[in-house]
């Protein structure tokens, strides 16, 4: 604030000229004028940022700029009107030579409105401004970063997919049950396809719904059981209702793949995975906890990964819960309005 009053000192000089309220009585009236302008724009201007940055706040999105900017021209407004009156009110009864009439408050008033309103539109028009190419600016580069976050996604799934363990283990179980059960044979080799095509049609796509990304889980967790058995027991609580909402693509298949990777699944321990809906506003994904002794290529970029990207998508926090028993992962379920996206 203090940075600023050369500036205020300025700019009441400006007014003094700009809106012809030089007087020719003598320098005292003079300097009057330029401190009573210097007044009015200190508060102008600081009332009406006040104002500007209690909105940005409550719409701080790029998408509501034009409610934002409406919002802020109207309480500007009335803000600057209702600081005018209370000023020229409090000039008047410091300078007594004049009575306090309702005659001369409006007087005073008609003269100080016209010079604010016009500084104040000019400076929230020009502020607003900035600030909209400041948003664009960041918008462009967060979209940007989420276009990284999701390539960078896609290699993990792909990696972890294609790796020399995950082929091998599919290979086999293939192998396995050909001559046991050829239609189940079809069955694998149609589902790994499923996964693969689903990576690769969804490689551009910032958000999917949760019915999409559950075809596809159901399609891993069907190689999965295929190959674990009864030692993996996967359980869904998903209301149908539920299905139209939105997820980052291919974040489930990441951590029923880190749930395989990180736990013991054996007949003596088996592996419990539960997925379902919270409040109807997160999903949970959750596995009791049994860790490996040792974790073969492990990255530790998973989860890093699906933090950042719902960082970027909704500024939404992706929730991680350990307890003794536990390991849950909380994802927010979002909601795209028409033309959001």
């Amino acid at each position: 604030m203090l940075k600023r009053i050369p500036v205020y000192i300025l700019l009441g000089f400006l007014a003094v000229y700009f809106f012809n309220l030089t007087d020719q009585t003598g320098a005292s009236a003079y300097w009057i004028n330029v401190g009573y302008s210097t007044l009015y724009t200190f508060f102008m201007w600081e009332g009406n940022q006040a104002v500007v940055n209690r909105l940005r706040r409550k719409y701080p999105n790029y998408g509501q700029t034009s409610q934002r900017l409406m919002a802020e021209m109207a309480w500007c407004i009335i803000y600057t009107v209702l600081a005018v009156l209370l000023l020229s009110a409090l000039l008047i009864l410091i300078h007594a030579e004049r009575p306090f009439t309702l005659r001369v408050l409006l007087s005073d008033f008609n003269v100080a409105l016209k010079p604010s309103l016009v500084g104040t539109l000019v400076v929230v028009s020009i502020n607003e401004a900035a600030y909209f190419l400041k948003q664009w600016h960041k918008t462009i580069l967060e979209a940007e970063q989420l276009k990284r976050e999701n390539i960078a996604s896609q290699f993990e799934t792909l990696k972890s997919q294609v790796n020399p363990h995950f082929l091998f283990n599919s290979l086999n179980t293939l192998i396995t049950i050909i001559p046991e059960d050829p239609q189940l044979a079809v069955t694998f080799v149609q589902k790994l396809s499923n996964v693969y095509r689903y990576v690769l049609q969804n490689k551009d796509r910032e958000l999917v719904t949760l019915a999409e990304e559950m075809k596809v889980a159901e399609a891993y967790l069907f190689l999965l059981k295929t190959r674990f058995g009864e030692n993996l027991r996967v359980n869904t609580d998903i209301p149908e209702d539920q299905l139209g909402k939105f997820i980052a693509p291919l974040t489930l298949q990441m951590l029923l793949e880190n749930a395989i990777k990180h736990n013991v699944v054996s007949t003596e321990k088996p592996l419990h995975i539960h997925l379902y809906v919270e409040k109807d506003e997160v999903l949970v994904v959750k596995n009791n906890l049994q860790r490996k002794s040792s974790v073969p290529d492990s990255t530790q970029t998973g989860l890093a990964n699906i933090s950042q990207r719902y960082r970027l998508l909704c500024r939404q926090a992706v929730e991680v819960i350990v307890t003794a028993s536990n390991f849950m992962v909380v994802l927010p379920l979002l909601t795209v309005e028409r033309g959001e996206r």
